[in-house]
């Protein structure tokens, strides 16, 4: 019986410091990841509920509207494909709400082929090099910093983030934490 519960001990102890080597980067990347100003800002995609961005999202456009009032960045790339299920491309989406909190059309680029953060990244770091700019900051929710920014130095991508808040909801929080956890084991198995 003893020896049981050593081994049940240590599969327990083992699991713990898994989860913490693992979310402990995910969650310290959302709390002390600061803007820098840059040359533009990337407004990741999220989910989208018929035109309109979702909680996740609008949490992060609010964000890089108050960066850009702040003069942290003028000009704002906002970067999502259009998924099965929904009506318009988050970028789309994303411009429209941007519009409409007064960021002028001409300071907004649309990248709307991304399906993920690798592509979304990617393919606004064409954006980024057809317009001339070279730095950015990120916007995305805290949850989701820690691994963009490991995305954006893989791709030689000069950047900053801007965590975005969470959702109040507890659940959603916790996935969230949890989905960008098993990312980044992932990513870490791939290498």
């Amino acid at each position: 019986m003893n020896f049981w519960r050593r081994w049940r001990r240590m599969i327990i102890l083992g699991v713990a410091f898994v989860f913490l080597a693992v979310e402990l980067p995910i969650v310290a990347g959302g709390y002390l990841a600061k803007p820098a100003p840059a040359d533009v800002m990337i407004v990741l995609g999220s989910r989208v509920f018929g035109t309109e961005p979702g909680p996740m999202l609008r949490l992060r456009l609010e964000e890089a509207v108050r960066l850009y009032r702040q003069g942290l960045a003028p000009a704002i790339i906002v970067s999502g494909a259009r998924g099965e299920d929904e009506e318009v491309a988050e970028a789309f989406a994303m411009r429209a709400y941007l519009v409409r909190e007064g960021v002028p059309e001409d300071r907004i680029h649309t990248e709307d082929g991304s399906y993920n953060t690798y592509q979304n990244l990617a393919n606004s770091q064409a954006v980024m090099a057809a317009q001339g700019y070279r730095r950015a900051i990120i916007v995305s929710n805290a949850s989701h910093v820690h691994r963009t920014l490991v995305l954006a130095r893989d791709l030689g991508l000069e950047a900053s983030a801007a965590p975005a808040p969470m959702p109040d909801s507890l659940p959603l929080k916790v996935r969230n934490y949890l989905r960008e956890g098993a990312a980044m084991a992932a990513m870490a198995l791939r290498r």
